[in-house]
């Protein structure tokens, strides 16, 4: 079976089953399966601008390991937080492993990147939606804390050290729709003189208003690509 026929097959599965349990416990027969598969063919993998090569049995072992305890965290994370909504919960798995399917970096198989002592502040009113690229950051060794609103995260930034910020651009905050609340967080850390590198993470690059983020570190859509910019920023740390 080809990659995309397992992962509709996982998906058509989730689509029949309310049980929590049973979801995990299919979800993570299938997805390592698939990534046993994957990974056998990969040699090489390119993030942070760095190109590393590995032999297949350093990949495999590597990438099995930071992948499948990143689903498998995501997933134990969704049982608590829908535990009384397991409609809600099966389309939670189904969105991280179309999540998964859709990596193209292969992140998890670079046995060298160590993110370990590197803090990351992760600004989003709907946390659950960023876990699975949390997941990777923390298997590369990142601590991660979410803040909910703008509010919230300048607080935990004059609290605490982060060593970089993610953000999405559009969130409610105050019980109101705001769509610059991104901005505004970016221009409140550069008023205080708070220099910490921000990426933007967002759903459509093209809406984002190039002038006022132009002092971004960068941009991302898709979780490789947000994956692959925290690398970077962090490298340079």
């Amino acid at each position: 079976m080809t990659t995309k026929e397992i992962i509709d097959s996982v998906i058509r599965l989730l689509e029949i089953l309310t049980s929590w349990q049973v979801v995990m416990f299919f979800v993570l027969i299938f997805f390592r399966r698939e990534l046993s598969e994957i990974v056998k063919r990969l040699t090489k993998a390119e993030i942070g601008g760095s190109t590393f090569e590995f032999s297949k049995e350093e990949i495999q072992q590597a990438a099995a390991n930071v992948a499948a305890n990143a689903l498998t965290d995501v997933i134990q994370q969704g049982a608590e937080e829908f535990k009384d909504k397991p409609e809600e919960y099966v389309d939670f798995v189904k969105k991280q492993v179309k999540k998964q399917s859709e990596f193209q970096e292969p992140t998890p198989a670079n046995v060298k990147i160590n993110l370990v002592g590197q803090s990351i502040l992760w600004v989003d009113d709907e946390p659950m939606n960023n876990v699975y690229e949390a997941g990777i950051l923390k298997q590369l060794g990142a601590s991660i804390l979410f803040a909910r609103s703008t509010d919230e995260a300048l607080t935990f930034t004059a609290r605490d050290k982060f060593d970089l910020i993610i953000s999405d651009i559009h969130r409610n905050e105050n019980g109101k729709s705001n769509s610059y609340a991104g901005y505004e967080l970016l221009e409140s850390l550069e008023s205080s003189n708070r220099k910490i590198p921000l990426i933007f993470y967002t759903g459509n690059v093209n809406s984002v208003n190039k002038e006022r983020a132009k002092s971004v570190f960068g941009i991302a859509d898709m979780p490789s690509k947000v994956v692959d910019l925290a690398v970077r920023a962090l490298k340079k740390m």
